[in-house]
């Protein structure tokens, strides 16, 4: 598929935590049910794929500035991301992402994170776990990952259904979730970031109005299984991004399917 090709479509994988293999948060959930967890080990086989097969893992930006009609990524890119800045993402994804010379994009949800960097505990209701307590990254190792050449999104200060939100608190509930943890990045980070996740894909039409001015980019989510894969392509709005669930109810031929038919 030629770079300017108008059918190019970009996989945007979608993680959560990678645990290392024998750890018992992998134990959860059903096939029924996103998990948001994978192995190690399995994790480390998925993007060992994506070497082997030529893919080229590009930032979100590159992307996001090619649906805003800037040049094409590769013909073969996909772009990684973990949401919610669970610490595995630093201490596991990370480093065996390094090692094949990929980065990633990571939405971190601002209290939590905050917590974490005073060494305090911290819980959030995810679609995927329930009410969890993990530990997060803190603002340092936030710092890190972009040193190393990752994205850092932002994720809300709550990790709350923001479709919710509006209809329970109305506009000033979901600005509440944007303005606090964009002051939060420019104080620990020394920048807004420019890229923003839904927490559970939850979103309408008037919250991508009141979002729109403060990012360039909206990622949705969603889950299905088996799974049917939705992709960016160059019709895609930057207010709509697709993406891809990935975790331990995806079977590898599944994951692979991803790149075949990016390429269909």
């Amino acid at each position: 598929m030629p770079p300017g090709n108008q059918s190019q479509k970009v996989p945007i994988l979608v993680y959560h935590h990678v645990y290392p293999d024998g750890d018992p948060g992998l134990e959860v959930g059903s096939p029924a049910k996103a998990t948001g967890v994978i192995s190690e080990s399995e994790f480390t086989r998925q993007v060992r794929y994506i070497a082997s097969q030529g893919w080229e893992v590009v930032s979100t930006s590159r992307v996001v500035e090619w649906l805003h009609g800037g040049d094409p990524p590769p013909a073969r890119a996909v772009v990684l991301h973990f949401d919610n800045g669970w610490l595995d993402t630093r201490t596991v994804a990370m480093p065996i992402l390094a090692g094949l010379g990929m980065t990633g994009t990571c939405y971190v949800i601002s209290e939590p994170t905050a917590a974490a960097s005073e060494g305090k505990p911290a819980g959030i209701r995810t679609s995927t776990e329930g009410l969890v307590y993990k530990p997060f990254l803190t603002w340092d190792h936030a710092r890190e990952m972009l040193d190393a050449g990752w994205e850092i999104g932002a994720h809300t200060a709550t990790h709350p259904k923001l479709a919710d939100v509006h209809s329970l608190d109305g506009d000033a509930g979901v600005l509440a979730e944007v303005e606090g943890p964009n002051a939060e990045h420019l104080t620990h980070l020394g920048f807004v970031p420019v890229h923003f996740a839904y927490p559970s894909g939850s979103r309408s039409e008037r919250t991508d109005k009141l979002l729109a001015p403060f990012y360039r980019s909206l990622r949705l989510w969603s889950f299905s299984h088996p799974p049917v894969w939705i992709f960016a392509d160059r019709t895609t709005s930057p207010l709509a991004l697709e993406c891809q669930n990935v975790d331990s109810t995806v079977s590898f031929s599944d994951f692979t399917r991803i790149f075949d038919e990016a390429e269909s």
